[in-house]
């Protein structure tokens, strides 16, 4: 009975802590007082989860709060940005990139590591993570990819840059190396959604798709304010969505997929370009065959999109990746096609505006929450 109590205490206990980190790091500058009047703890208890958090560096004094009346003033507390740094990865192809993050989500660090084969990306990994964690307090990692990821275990089901025979082994190999740091794998649309969410330019939403297009289609759903992965985490395979039922067969083994449409290789194929860059120069030219491709395009994912919102019923459809560069060109036509198609005509529909990279900044932003409880 004896362990039981403490254990519930200890368990008491943590939750405080996260709470009044949590209203330091929402509110910040903040009195000790304020967190009394916010959280209904008593002075005593404030007082020592504040203790605890500066002896761990998580938090700084600094300043006072104005006031009208005579006496001590009271001392305010921040988030101690060095107090601890969280690292990014995004696996592509080709390359790792690794960015560290303090704890205000400001980027300190950013490499690339270029990859040459599959075999090798755990170790490219520990490389990036060695080269971005140098001499810096890490908290924790989070690893996103493309492909479908169990988040209970870690485990990597299939990927696109990463092989069957490789994916097996990537948590169990930077684990073993890093033992004592907490590690996540995730998608990594989910993460770019996550990113949308916390530091998007849509207000305080909740719920939000994330579409990300370059080299493939993929989403990012965020409801009640949490990724959502699905029962297998296959959720926001957008991509693979059909909107050509007497297309071409896609790799997914189904046909006339939404990737084979719209994903920057397949636009560049279809317009005989070599480049994006190519491609928005001669429409900026007035061409008018590349444009009513481009509207074809915007066509086609408008009906991906609709069928999504219907279901889904998000606050916000951001659009994110390479496929930015097109612009007005895309936006403007795939906006009037949803227009004319939506149930919901009012949904809100733009390019993401921010502009780090949205996959390690997306996680180190979940891992901090996951962490410290922070929403």
């Amino acid at each position: 009975m004896q362990e039981v109590t403490k254990s519930s205490q200890q368990a008491i206990k943590e939750s405080n802590i996260k709470l009044v980190f949590g209203l330091i790091h929402k509110l910040g500058p903040i009195s000790r007082a304020d967190i009394k009047k916010i959280t209904g703890l008593s002075a005593t208890t404030v007082s020592s989860l504040v203790e605890e958090l500066l002896s761990n560096g998580y938090i700084s004094e600094g300043g006072v709060k104005n006031s009208s009346t005579s006496g001590r003033k009271a001392v305010l507390l921040h988030v101690n940005p060095d107090g601890g740094y969280f690292v990014g990865i995004d696996v592509q192809k080709g390359v790792i990139v690794a960015d560290t993050f303090a704890m205000d989500f400001t980027q300190v660090y950013h490499t690339e590591i270029p990859t040459n084969s599959t075999e090798e990306i755990s170790f490219c990994i520990l490389r990036a993570i060695s080269k971005a964690s140098k001499e810096r307090r890490i908290l924790g990692i989070t690893i996103g990819l493309a492909g479908v990821v169990d988040t209970a275990t870690n485990t990597i089901v299939s990927s696109t840059v990463i092989d069957a025979k490789t994916a097996d082994t990537v948590y169990k190999t930077i684990k073993e190396a890093m033992p004592e740091t907490k590690i996540i794998l995730r998608n990594n649309s989910g993460l770019v959604a996550y990113a949308e969410k916390e530091f998007g330019n849509h207000g305080d939403v909740s719920n939000l798709i994330s579409i990300d297009i370059g080299d493939g289609v993929g989403a990012g759903i965020i409801l009640g304010g949490e990724i959502y992965d699905g029962a297998n985490g296959m959720a926001g395979e957008f991509g693979h969505i059909t909107v050509d039922y007497n297309g071409e067969k896609c790799k997914c083994g189904s046909y006339g997929c939404l990737e084979l449409v719209a994903s920057v290789p397949a636009i560049l194929k279809m317009t005989a370009e070599s480049s994006l860059d190519d491609l928005v120069n001669n429409l900026n030219r007035g061409n008018a065959i590349l444009m009513e491709i481009i509207d074809n395009v915007a066509k086609a994912l408008a009906f991906g999109i609709n069928n999504i919102v219907n279901i889904v019923d998000p606050e916000f459809i951001v659009i994110s990746g390479s496929i930015k560069e097109l612009g007005e060109y895309l936006l403007s036509p795939l906006k009037a096609h949803i227009h004319k198609i939506a149930f919901i005509k009012n949904k809100k529909i733009e390019f993401s505006t921010i502009d780090c990279n949205t996959v390690t900044l997306g996680g180190a932003r979940l891992l901090f929450d996951k962490m410290f409880g922070v929403q």
